[in-house]
């Protein structure tokens, strides 16, 4: 018998087709209690679309062999009906007796009887929904479950919780209680492999766990409906996000509507106004609503409290929002805005409420004010909410303001690469204005869209002198103010100066790389960061890569944050940082750089994820790591189209073309070099010859091209001198790579100049060749994996085998090999490695790495790991993070046992 074989599907049923993940444990736990002598129950306890029928329906198709199933499911509509949900099994008992006990008792069981002599299998009875039982029902169940005539496997929502006598049984010891948690980071990963059948970038992942807090029904959604609007697109085998997530699709719509259904006209009341003024404050919406309301659904978990002094109102799953206020009309919008904005007496305090309020008067067609308008387009702007930031900007009337609000216009295409529909706007404002702030008013996104289209900077400061004449002009009409005009105007000058060479990586003929500076001191933060990016590219020329990434890093300290303009700032440090760390060979800082960016909001990742993938598959490739180097950087080329606003495209596909020629995928690396060769050159000097460099080593790895090597070596030099050991020792190493042994000792010569543990590594191996002994072949090998440099590494066994060999040492050559083996493995990232593997890969983390995974390993969350160690729980993550990638695993459940050192 079933209960709800007349039933509609359940919500959560909408994610069953999706394989059971990451409930492995829950399901052997729940088996484990219903086969044995202790328990009489499993309670499967979580929130909705957590996957409790899921798991229920897997425990029960563990035990159908052995067991009598019989469903029953709780419906709301007859929660206040007693055994109402027994009606299917008690339709032959009088309608006199439909109420008493020891009756419904009596004609229930012998109906379970029967099915279990038919079957002469003990009885489970499986509830669904439990929450929704009316406490007879439940009170039956209890009376069966401890007598031993059945046993229980309960499903139910956490809030508002189990029937009295079902928890009691918990409180009692005889049932074994299963808390369901969302699904972690690395589960959603496996989840979306199995959904959608190819490779995922990580960025999605992210993007998607945060989104649906990992919650599966909520996860299924976002897939389906992010599919269906071309949100989540696969382009060359790879799905990426176009753009950030639309939470109103048809599914995640049914999802909340279902909820809806659930709730009260005043309950379903707050939700709306919380949606749409989120955050909003809790006496506000209690004064609308009532107390009652707003306390029934912060105990359901549908809005959550921010803490005191200032108490505000928040939805608990933020994907719901737009949900909920696409399915309110404009009319019903406006009326319910209206009741709201008589009760308050000022304008939000945080510029998300404020952005919020703006975007809901624009829907239900309210009067903005002009500058709240523009506040709200370059707040939206900085929050990639670029469809919202134009629409604000676009309704901007007043004349002074419309010219700021054109830029954040332009800065919206900038976003996404479009520099032509960007510069098309900012141009017809330039070097124009009647006030001083009109007239500098985009100035800096100009510049940095006409060095993203490949202008020089000599060419840029060129046309950038327009501004002077401007100034100069607007000084004379109001010589009160002139001397501040001329300051201000001189001073943006100065600082675009500073940026467009910064950009490219190139010193002005008037300051060369000598001089260490541009001409002058400093006028602001700002040109002294762009000083400090410029100065870390020569010392990362000529080699000095430790000194490089210090400069960079005073950069950004210098540079400060809310640079409305220049919203890339941030980035474009971090990507010079990031280039410094690689060259250097400092994987640590990479990563640590690295997973700022990946920490950020879904929207930036999506513009700033491409080069995050980049950096990682550049790392894999200098490791020695072609295969798994040339997915990441393919995959970072898909997302690198969409957006690329540091214009890293032309570096990753050299690279991307130098990884498919060390593994010999001649057709894939055929497609990059096209890439290469149709893609705009990189901005940075640094980048531009390192992308040469990468596309010469891969022609020449693929053969038939005996001018390589040379090749190499003169872009090393560019100035026919030894004034650049940096991009000479990248050169080098290129060339050490394809088996130039002369390249040696030119590398033991610049040895003194370079800086990082790489380029340490390296000419350790250099050394070696140049002595060709066996014993030094060993250790330039051991100092090659030190440094994680596993194809240097191989090459280095390789020569310390063959060495052996010749001298008839059969012992230390085999050594040699099997550690030669070892780092190939490595490389390949061959699966089921050994133990030993497993003990080295821990051997890569920091101390404080080992502590945090083995407290992961014990089971403990990322809020208990940082009471434990008396961190933050943004450091627990940021560790969490750089140790997946150093163990090649994607989350909790793949971590090897280890204990702290």
């Amino acid at each position: 018998m079933d209960s709800s074989r007349n039933r509609a599907p359940a919500p959560e049923e909408a994610g069953r087709a999706t394989p059971l993940t990451g409930r492995t444990e829950d399901l052997g736990s729940a088996v484990e209690a219903l086969q044995g002598s202790t328990h009489v129950a499993v309670l499967l306890l979580g929130d909705s679309g957590i996957g409790k029928s899921t798991l229920l329906d897997a425990v029960v198709a563990e035990l159908e062999s052995t067991v009598t199933p019989v469903r029953i499911h709780g419906s709301s509509s007859l929660t206040n009906v007693p055994y109402g949900v027994l009606g299917p099994f008690i339709v032959g008992l009088p309608v006199q007796e439909a109420t008493s006990q020891l009756a419904v008792l009596r004609t229930f069981w012998s109906g379970l009887e029967e099915e279990r002599r038919a079957s002469q299998k003990p009885l489970l009875l499986i509830v669904d929904d439990a929450h929704d039982l009316d406490e007879a029902t439940a009170g039956i169940l209890v009376e069966l479950a401890a007598a031993g005539w059945a046993k229980l496997l309960v499903a139910s929502a956490t809030r508002p919780g189990l029937p009295e006598p079902l928890l009691q049984l918990w409180f009692e010891g005889i049932a074994e209680r299963i808390d369901l948690r969302p699904l972690t980071q690395g589960q959603t990963a496996d989840i979306l492999e199995r959904a959608l059948g190819a490779q995922v970038l990580p960025n999605v992942t992210e993007i998607l766990w945060e989104a649906s807090e990992g919650n599966p029904l909520l996860l299924s959604g976002l897939i389906d409906d992010a599919k269906n609007d071309g949100t989540l697109l696969q382009r060359n085998g790879v799905w990426l996000l176009a753009r950030p997530l639309n939470s109103h699709g048809d599914r995640l719509t049914d999802v909340v509507r279902r909820q809806l259904l659930r709730r009260s006209p005043q309950e379903r009341q707050a939700l709306n106004l919380v949606a749409l003024a989120e955050p909003v404050s809790r006496e506000l919406i209690e004064a609308t609503v009532g107390e009652d309301p707003v306390a029934v659904l912060i105990e359901h978990e549908m809005i959550r409290v921010t803490p005191a002094p200032y108490p505000q109102l928040r939805l608990w799953h933020s994907i719901y929002g737009d949900t909920l206020r696409n399915l309110i009309s404009p009319a019903r919008s406006l009326q319910l805005r209206q009741s709201l904005l008589r009760l308050m007496d000022s304008e939000p305090t945080s510029a998300e409420g404020l952005l919020r309020q703006v975007s809901w008067s624009m829907e239900c067609g309210a009067e903005v004010d002009d500058r709240q308008l523009l506040r709200a387009a370059v707040l939206a702007s900085r929050l990639y909410e670029d469809e919202l930031a134009r629409k604000a900007a676009a309704l901007v009337k007043d004349p002074e303001l419309q010219v700021a609000a054109r830029s954040v216009t332009a800065r919206t295409y900038f976003n996404t690469s479009d520099y032509a529909a960007a510069r098309d706007i900012l141009e017809a404002d330039f070097a124009k204005g009647l006030s001083v702030a009109v007239l500098l008013t985009g100035t800096l996104m100009w510049a940095a869209v006409q060095a993203a289209l490949g202008h020089s900077p000599a060419d840029i400061m060129d046309r950038a002198g327009a501004l002077l004449e401007a100034g100069e002009r607007l000084a004379r009409e109001n010589p009160e103010d002139g001397e501040e005009i001329l300051s201000a105007t001189r001073e943006r000058f100065a600082t675009m100066r500073a940026m467009v060479f910064a950009l490219a990586g190139e010193y002005p003929e008037s300051a060369g790389p000598e001089a260490g500076v541009l001409d002058g001191p400093p006028a602001n933060p700002l040109e002294a960061a762009f000083r400090l990016a410029l100065e870390s590219e020569r010392l990362l020329v000529q080699g000095k890569a430790v000194q490089a990434f210090a400069r960079v890093s005073e950069a950004l300290e210098s540079a400060g944050s809310g640079h409305d303009e220049l919203y890339f700032l941030a980035e474009f440090l971090v990507a010079r940082a990031t280039a410094a760390v690689i060259h250097g060979g400092d994987w640590e800082a990479a990563e640590t750089l690295l997973a700022g960016v990946a920490a950020g909001p879904g929207p930036n990742r999506i513009s700033f994820g491409g080069g995050v993938h980049a950096a990682h598959g550049i790392i894999l490739l200098y490791q020695g790591k072609a295969a798994q180097a040339l997915n990441a950087l393919g995959a970072a080329l898909e997302s690198l189209r969409l957006a690329d606003p540091q214009q890293l495209f032309a570096v990753t596909s050299s690279m991307a073309f130098a990884a498919a020629a060390d593994v010999g995928a001649k057709d894939k690396a055929a497609v990059f070099l096209a890439d290469y060769k149709a893609a705009p050159p990189a901005v940075s000097r640094y980048l531009r010859i390192l992308s040469q460099m990468a596309v010469t080593y891969g022609k020449a790895r693929l053969g038939n091209y005996p001018g390589g090597i040379d090749e190499l070596r003169a872009l090393g030099r560019p100035h026919g001198d030894g004034s650049t050991p940096g991009l000479e020792f990248d050169s080098l190493a290129f060339c050490l790579a394809l088996g130039d042994r002369d390249a040696a000792s030119r590398l033991l010569e610049l040895q003194p100049e370079l800086e990082g543990p790489r380029a340490a590594a390296i000419c350790d191996y250099a050394a070696a060749i140049s002595t060709d002994l066996p014993a030094d072949h060993l250790d330039a090998g051991k100092s090659c994996e030190d440094a994680e440099l596993w194809g240097f590494a191989a090459l280095a066994y390789d020569a310390a085998a063959n060495g052996y060999r010749a001298a008839g040492d059969t012992l230390r050559e085999r050594m040699a090999m099997s550690q030669r083996k070892r780092c190939l493995d490595r490389a390949d990232s061959v699966s089921g490695q050994e133990q030993e593997a497993e003990t080295d890969a821990l051997g890569l983390l920091t101390r404080r790495e080992r502590d945090i995974v083995a407290l992961a390993v014990r089971g403990l969350s990322d809020r208990q790991i940082a009471a434990e160690l008396h961190v933050s729980i943004r450091t627990v993550e940021g560790h969490l993070y750089r140790s997946y990638a150093k163990l090649n695993v994607k989350g909790r459940d793949q971590l090897p046992g280890v204990s702290p050192p």
